[in-house]
C-alpha cells in the first residue's frame, strides 16, 4: 500500500458505527484516543514500509478502530475476565456483521489481546497496534502530560472515589509505564534502543520529568 496507508482504507460508516461503542463521557478511553492512534499507526505504517517489513494495514485499522469498544462498561460484570477481552468480543461482533472474513477477525483479535498490559506480539500487525496505542508515552512531553492528567482523572470517574493524590499518581503510572517500556519491539528502527532519541528513550524521559511535575491546578 502506499504512504499513508490508514487514509487509503478508511471507512467512515464504519468509523461512525464504532464511535457509538465509546463514551465521550470518559477523559481519555474515548474515540478521540481512537482517531489519535490511528494518527500514530499510520506513521508507524509508513516507517515499515520504508523499512521494508511487511504490515496488513486492515487488520491494524480495524483492530484500533475497535480495540476500547466498550471501556466504560463493567467488563467484570458482563464475565469477561478484562477489558481488551470484551472489546474483541464486540469488535467480531461489529466486523462479522459487515461480511468481514472470519480469518481476518480471528487476526483483529489477536491484535486487540496484544493491548494487554502484558499481551504478546505474535506479528508484525500486533506489535504495530500495541505500539500505536502506546504512542502517547513517547509523545511530547505536553501530551504525555495531557494523557497522565485524564486517566487519573478517568479512574476517579469509573471508580466513583476522589483522585489519586498526585504524588502517588505519578509514581504509580511511572512503575506501570516502565514495565512497557521493558519489552522489545521488533518493528522499525525507532524502537531499537541504541539509537538516539528512540521510542523508549523519549518514554523513559517524560517519566523522568513526570517525577518533577508540581500538581496541576
Amino acid at each position: 500500500m502506499p504512504a499513508n496507508q490508514i487514509a487509503e482504507i478508511r471507512d467512515l460508516d464504519l468509523e461512525r458505527e464504532c464511535e457509538g461503542l465509546y463514551s465521550a463521557r470518559l477523559p481519555y478511553h474515548n474515540f478521540r484516543h481512537v482517531q489519535t492512534v490511528l494518527g500514530a499507526a499510520g506513521q508507524l505504517l509508513d516507517g515499515c514500509e520504508r523499512e521494508g517489513l511487511r504490515v496488513d494495514a486492515r487488520i491494524v485499522y480495524y483492530a484500533l478502530l475497535l480495540h476500547d469498544a466498550g471501556y466504560h462498561e463493567s467488563h467484570l460484570a458482563l464475565g469477561f475476565a478484562t477489558k481488551e477481552a470484551y472489546s474483541a468480543v464486540l469488535a467480531r461482533r461489529v466486523l462479522s456483521a459487515r461480511g468481514i472474513p472470519d480469518a481476518t477477525i480471528s487476526r483483529v483479535e489477536q491484535a486487540i489481546m496484544a493491548t494487554l498490559r502484558d499481551g504478546q506480539c505474535g506479528c508484525a500487525e500486533d506489535a504495530v497496534v500495541r505500539m500505536a496505542d502506546l504512542s502517547g508515552i513517547g509523545a511530547d512531553y505536553g501530551e504525555f502530560l495531557r494523557n497522565t492528567i485524564n486517566i487519573r482523572a478517568e479512574v476517579a470517574l469509573m471508580t466513583n472515589n476522589p483522585l489519586t493524590p498526585w504524588a502517588e499518581w505519578c509514581a504509580g503510572t511511572q512503575k506501570v509505564l516502565s514495565g512497557y517500556l521493558a519489552g522489545e519491539v521488533n518493528l522499525t528502527s525507532d524502537f531499537d534502543r541504541s539509537k538516539p532519541g528512540n521510542f523508549f528513550a523519549r518514554g523513559q524521559a517524560n517519566l523522568d520529568r513526570l517525577g518533577l511535575e508540581p500538581e496541576p491546578a
